[in-house]
């Protein structure tokens, strides 16, 4: 009978001390029963590598043109040299680590990057330590072709923009993207890495959005698959690799009025559709590191997970995953949003001197003066509202730029093509703007299309900035345009009381229409434009808005935001 019971006390301790390992991971007899690994993420950096300019938004609308509620950026945030900073300090406070990416880490970059093909970017990204990043839709803003020929370090004949490039030492991953020719992975679909005592398999994905958010030429010959699925379709096959955690990166989000850091990863009314692409996923996921949605969050989502640093580089994502030993299974994870802020950071040596060389070889084009303003330029609207000054000046300048040459009646400009805000210098009353602060706004390299549509078409048109949602994916219009919309009509019948300088349009009446070349082939879900008719090109987006900007100058000041407006 005593020794049943001296067997039964023992057992009865090594119960307890095993669910105190679980929840602690400290040492126990025997040995330690856990370790922790550190996976440090950003998303969305957008090739921000100069510290000065644009300084990280917080601010009320995402890269769609969604408005959400959030908290303006007080302090300069951010940049390449202080990014490389913080991540050497916390690596140096971790024992084994990895560095990752959720995708759009290059493409609508500032005029730095985009000039020398994004080029200095992938180099910074090597100086960094990337190990593996998610595709994002922005990767594919030169096309899929060239994105590849990229990342190998192909350069075209003239050479390669930036001194020394040699292609990505990281790796590029999206389970859900198939060649249509035969429906194998364009890219790797996952990657296993060795982190400390552990090996740890990164899937990726990239938001199945995409064909709305790329010009068509770019994906043309791509398949994008729901997300969760083609995810879960690789799971079977990793876990008969022995790997200790399954963590996904993806470019797809949520929206959060929150802090980036909720210590309860709660994270009230956090909305999007990493939430539903979340529960579907395999249960073996242990972690979720998304983009797209430029927010900050550590939340929870049916017991994982989810994290996001907001963008362009103003966050670094600490995430520790503690893993039992026994079992080769997390235990714990838990994870913080470092705010990359400049003042409280030395910057990183070695990343300066790439950011100077940079500097260096765009100075000359960047710093060119185009204006003087009498006020910035924003791109937010009010609450409630769809003009904004920028958008309002963007619209005007393409309409401008057509009627100089054929003619043309309306201009339309989506709120997603608009990158930042127009500000410049200010020097007394005025805003001193040169070439790198409109190329900041309009980075891509659109062109501008002429086509015809008819009343009805157009109406049509408008009916699509709300989609299948309430949040608009707005659309600015030209001078003489007007519209109301009521918010609580049907969907498909919010539009109403539409005029051409004050005369309602007719149905079937053709008019001359303006647009960049994405939305012109259907981008951000608006595809009746997809219907014009009589297509022209007639330049550059960028060219339009200089010469607008030029032309225009301190008139601006009189600007009015009124040519939307809501019927409640």
């Amino acid at each position: 009978m005593t020794k049943i019971k001296l067997l039964s006390s023992a057992l009865m301790l090594s119960l307890l001390a095993a669910c105190a390992t679980q929840d602690t991971g400290k040492t126990i007899a025997g040995g330690n029963s856990s370790a922790d690994i550190t996976i440090f993420s950003i998303n969305d950096f957008h090739g921000n590598l100069q510290a000065d300019k644009p300084v990280p938004y917080m601010a009320a609308i995402d890269h769609h043109g969604h408005d959400h509620a959030g908290a303006p950026m007080t302090t300069p945030a951010g940049g390449y040299v202080y990014l490389a900073s913080m991540l050497k300090q916390r690596r140096a406070a971790v024992k084994d680590s990895i560095f990752v990416g959720a995708g759009d880490l290059m493409g609508a970059s500032p005029i730095g990057s985009a000039m020398l093909r994004d080029e200095p970017v992938i180099e910074a990204l090597n100086q960094l330590g990337l190990s593996v990043t998610a595709l994002g839709n922005h990767e594919f803003d030169a096309g899929g072709v060239a994105l590849q020929a990229k990342l190998k370090g192909e350069c075209p004949v003239s050479g390669c923009a930036f001194p020394g490039f040699s292609g990505a030492k990281y790796d590029y991953i999206a389970a859900n993207v198939l060649n249509k020719s035969d429906a194998q992975p364009w890219i790797k679909p996952y990657v296993i890495r060795q982190v400390g005592e552990f090996k740890v398999a990164f899937i990726g994905a990239v938001t199945s959005d995409t064909p709305n958010l790329v010009a068509g030429d770019g994906v043309k010959g791509l398949r994008f698959e729901e997300e969760a699925s083609a995810i879960n379709r690789y799971v079977p096959e990793i876990q008969k690799q022995g790997v200790a955690a399954i963590v996904l990166l993806i470019h797809e989000g949520a929206f959060y009025k929150g802090a980036a850091n909720d210590p309860t990863y709660v994270c009230d009314g956090l909305q999007g559709p990493i939430i539903e692409i979340s529960k579907k996923l395999d249960k073996a996921i242990s972690l979720v590191v998304s983009g797209h949605s430029h927010q900050g969050y550590t939340c929870k989502i049916d017991g994982r997970l989810v994290v996001q640093a907001r963008s362009y580089g103003a966050y670094l994502t600490e995430t520790t995953l503690s893993i039992d030993r026994s079992s080769q299974q997390v235990i714990k994870a838990v994870a913080t949003n470092h705010l990359i802020e400049q003042a409280k950071l030395v910057a990183d040596p070695v990343a300066q001197k790439l950011v100077t060389q940079m500097t260096t070889l765009t100075t000359a084009v960047r710093s060119r003066i185009i204006a003087t303003l009498p006020a910035p330029l924003m791109r937010n609207s009010k609450p409630g509202l769809f003009d904004s000054s920028l958008g309002n000046v963007i619209a005007d300048a393409q309409l401008k730029f057509a009627q100089a040459g054929a003619g043309a009646d309306i201009a339309f400009m989506n709120a997603g093509g608009i990158r930042g805000d127009l500000t410049g210098e200010q020097q007394a009353q005025s805003f001193v703007i040169n070439y790198g602060d409109i190329y900041a706004v309009q980075p891509f390299g659109n062109n501008l299309i002429r086509m015809r549509l008819n009343g009805e078409q157009i109406v049509a048109l408008l009916q699509q900035q709300w989609g299948a949602g309430e949040n608009p994916k707005k659309l600015f219009v030209s001078q003489g345009f007007s519209y109301r919309w009521s918010r609580s009509a049907a969907a498909g019948q919010r539009v109403q009381d539409v005029r051409l300088n004050g005369v309602p349009l007719e149905k079937q009446r053709d008019y001359t229409v303006i647009v960049n070349s994405f939305l012109a082939d259907g981008g951000d879900g608006f595809t009746v434009l997809k219907q014009g008719r009589d297509r022209h090109l007639i330049g550059r987006d960028l060219d339009a808005f200089e010469a607008h900007i030029r032309d225009q100058g301190q008139s601006l000041s009189k600007l009015k935001t009124d040519r939307v407006q809501s019927i409640e």
